[in-house]
């Protein structure tokens, strides 16, 4: 074996791929109409007896509404049912909760607002799954209900109709699957492949491993979302600086410049605008909505600027919790779970960020690998209400005068149900190399391994006592750092100031990218981290 192949075999052991049949899946990952349900952990006959409520509605021209969310999955995930069953009904119409007005997921106000527009029929989609209240209230009103949703259930039976779940996917995935089985089913062509690239923006933003279906939906979906024709995705691309700038829009453009484009009206406004953008077939509309979300986009960084940099001023790193919990009536609750993500990020602490109110109060939870988030709430059960996530994320609401006594309680059993090893925070190294080792070939390889994402990183390498040279810091304020390792150009973004003082040789940790400027293609090191080996 070549020491190229044993560096790729060791990528893939990391990524705990070890049979020939796990490797071939993931390096030719399938296209994602060969899944059956049962694959991906649907039960068939939900999804039969679903589609059949649909019709027996549609053949009534009964009102059917969809009832999504305010993030990414949801939009999308509403998009995907909405273009589909619209076409068999102009009464189908979809309904985007208003954050500050009706809160998170079904809500009495929300179904009420679908019945004055006549529905008898409601389908959830990223939301209802622990909603029992809000269903039972429904199916008061002589309403039908359906619940597609992703998100993990509770101990509480659904009083739902039918309730169509999987945990292995987004939850625009399950409305794609759902949306192919009813295409077979009205003996029409399958699922439009062009709305894979709206289930692939829900895979990258809603953080799901990006294996098996997930990355099927990633890599096929990417593809389609290259050539896509949306007027509203277009739009998007221009306003965000990725249009004719970037060859190839790929995980890193949708995690991290239209997904949170995306998600800024959900956070600050109404998503309503968001789901708009991406079903409109007009130009027009497209470009004035992307605007619009630009503008959102941007108020929503300032906002989580202040408040994250508020948020993290609490703590002392010398003196954390194991449960970093903070509330503020100043925090907007729309940017309340990027609080939560930035205190993560920086002490590698499970962080809990609470907007006060007067009355209810709204929490939003993040999390590190090794600790449930969702289910360390759910113990406080009889306090919080509306508690909803997996073992990443969460969110929740509490009555206000519940607060302190809530805090108090959760900080004690954190600190020991919370194992001091899942605190330490390691940087992930595929492999110790020589920098020689970098080469056009092995990153040939590499793209292999896209799409990167949560349980697929990109490769880290680390190399010892490589040369470095000409240093020289880029940027409006200097951020950046570009420099020579060896004879490989190599850049650092938000470097710390000084790190490269009288430094001559360093270990690099590091990954392996394309530079491309000015017509010319050249290998190059996103560096990590530096740590001096010799100075001089």
């Amino acid at each position: 074996m070549s020491e190229l192949d044993e560096l790729i075999s060791r990528l893939l052991i990391n990524r705990k791929l070890e049979t020939p049949e796990q490797i071939s899946e993931f390096l030719n990952p399938p296209d994602p109409q060969t899944y059956s349900l049962a694959k991906v952990g649907i039960d068939p006959d939900s999804v039969n007896v679903a589609i059949n409520l649909i019709k027996s509605h549609l053949n009534q021209d009964h009102p059917i509404c969809i009832y999504g969310d305010y993030d990414v999955d949801g939009i999308t995930g509403t998009a995907i049912l909405w273009e589909t069953l619209y076409q068999f009904s102009k009464s189908v119409f979809p309904h985007i909760p208003h954050r500050q007005e009706e809160g998170y997921g079904l809500s009495q106000k929300g179904i009420d607002h679908c019945l004055e527009k006549g529905a008898k029929l409601i389908i959830t989609i990223d939301n209802g799954i622990v909603a029992h209240e809000q269903i039972a209230y429904c199916r008061s009103r002589n309403c039908d209900l359906i619940v597609i949703d992703h998100h993990a259930p509770d101990n509480s039976p659904t009083q739902a109709n039918v309730l169509v779940h999987s945990v292995q996917t987004s939850a625009a995935g399950l409305a794609w699957f759902f949306c192919r089985e009813f295409s077979v089913h009205n003996n029409l062509p399958a699922t439009s492949s062009e709305l894979l690239s709206l289930v692939a923006i829900s895979v990258i933003c809603d953080l799901v491993p990006l294996l098996g279906i997930n990355r099927s939906f990633a890599k096929y979906g990417l593809e389609q979302l290259n050539q896509t024709t949306r007027p509203g995705l277009l739009a998007l691309f221009e306003s965000a600086g990725i249009g004719e700038k970037v060859n190839v829009i790929n995980s890193y453009h949708v995690g991290f410049l239209i997904g949170p484009r995306l998600n800024a009206p959900g956070r600050l406004d109404y998503a309503l605008d968001s789901l708009r953008l991406l079903c409109t077939r007009s130009h027009t509309q497209a470009r004035e909505l992307a605007k619009h979300l630009n503008e959102i986009n941007a108020l929503r960084q300032d906002k989580t600027l202040a408040s994250g940099n508020h948020a993290i001023s609490r703590f002392k790193p010398e003196s954390l919790p194991k449960l970093l919990i903070v509330s503020s009536p100043d925090y907007d609750e729309g940017v309340i779970g990027l609080i939560a993500a930035k205190l993560v990020e920086t002490y590698h602490r499970p962080a809990v960020a609470i907007s006060i109110k007067d009355d209810f109060s709204k929490g939003s939870a993040r999390s590190i690998p090794g600790f449930h988030i969702t289910d360390f709430l759910r113990r406080f059960d009889k306090t919080l209400s509306a508690v909803g996530g997996h073992a990443m994320a969460a969110g929740f609401s509490i009555p206000t005068s519940r607060l302190s006594t809530f805090i108090k309680k959760s900080e004690i059993l954190a600190e020991k149900s919370i194992s001091e090893e899942i605190l330490v925070k390691n940087t992930r190294i595929d492999a110790v190399v020589e920098l020689s080792t970098m080469n056009y070939e092995l990153f040939a390889k590499l793209k292999e391994f896209e799409p990167f994402g949560l349980g697929n990183p990109r490769p880290v390498f680390q190399s010892p006592s490589v040369p470095v040279s000409g240093f020289h810091r880029l940027g409006s304020d200097l951020r950046h750092l570009k420099f020579m390792a060896g004879q490989t150009e190599a850049i650092y973004f938000s470097a710390p100031a000084g790190v490269e003082s009288a430094m001559e040789t360093a270990d690099l940790t590091y990954t392996l990218d394309l530079n491309i400027f000015n017509g010319k293609t050249t290998l190059q090191l996103v560096i990590k981290n530096i740590s001096i080996s010799h100075k001089l």
